[in-house]
């Protein structure tokens, strides 16, 4: 009776590996190209729009990526762009499979380091990165900032 419950179990373990073992997958086209938005935390950047030749193809997800189709090799320029973010772009050869990775910095990001950079007594490179983060965003905050670079610097 043993024996026969064996049996039974392992004939059926043997059909459910036969018949799975059968299903075939279709073959994977890959006929899209794909941009990934980091920033300069390496931290994914979502809802970034995706331009290609002045035309918007769609916002980065979640994970700070975007794929949009491309069916020939071409060359093309690839915007990205986010309110909040600095605008990158570069121009590119793109192709089915082609990965066109993107690092921008934010306002906050820009203006962090120049807190950090006047922390050091570097009034000059502090002035660059606040300097940036005016032209992403204005605040009053970083303008109070950049006052006070300026008043650093003229020490």
């Amino acid at each position: 009776m043993k024996v026969k419950k064996i049996c039974i179990k392992a004939l059926c373990v043997s059909l459910c590996l036969f018949f799975f073992s059968c299903a075939s997958t279709p073959e994977k086209k890959i006929d899209s190209a794909y941009v990934m938005v980091y920033d300069y935390e390496n931290s994914e950047v979502m809802n970034v729009t995706i331009l290609i030749d002045g035309e918007t193809v769609g916002n980065t997800d979640i994970y700070g990526r975007l794929m949009f189709p491309c069916e020939k090799e071409r060359e093309v320029l690839i915007k990205a762009s986010k309110n909040g973010y600095e605008s990158v772009e570069t121009k590119s050869v793109i192709k089915a499979g082609t990965v066109v990775y993107f690092k921008m910095g934010s306002g906050s990001y820009y203006a962090s380091k120049a807190e950090k950079l006047l922390d050091d007594c570097d009034a000059i490179n502090a002035s660059r990165m606040i300097g940036k983060a005016l032209e992403i965003e204005e605040r009053k905050d970083w303008r109070y900032l950049q006052e006070i670079i300026v008043k650093e610097s003229n020490k």
